[in-house]
């Protein structure tokens, strides 16, 4: 039983199914509060220190200029922000894995086609 291409072209490829908007919403859910979070402690003057004030600080002593980052988040709460996202993005993306690939042929199955 082999699929012929009339048979797939018809078929339409959904991309967001129920999946992918739940995790995109539970992504943008967390990244709200991460990015809430940021704006709270800079709006009391907190400090979280990180690995990234410290690089960025001598940064600016060697280069003797101001960094200007993106979106201004405390200590490693960018890092947090982009591992939450990186993360959603590879569980959509391993979720449509064989829509964007297509789907991995058997060797068996090449024979009995030809």
């Amino acid at each position: 039983m082999s699929i012929t291409k009339e048979q797939t072209s018809n078929q339409q490829i959904q991309w967001f199914d129920s999946f992918t908007k739940i995790m995109l919403s539970v992504m943008f859910v967390l990244l709200l509060f991460i990015f809430g979070a940021g704006k709270y402690m800079a709006s009391h003057d907190m400090e979280a220190g990180g690995t990234d004030d410290l690089v960025n600080n001598l940064a600016t002593k060697v280069t003797q200029g101001e960094h200007h980052p993106f979106a201004e988040l405390p200590g490693d709460a960018q890092v947090g922000a982009f591992s939450v996202a990186n993360f959603f993005a590879g569980l959509i993306v391993g979720h449509h894995w064989e829509k964007l690939f297509g789907k991995p042929t058997n060797e068996e199955q090449s024979l009995e086609v030809e």
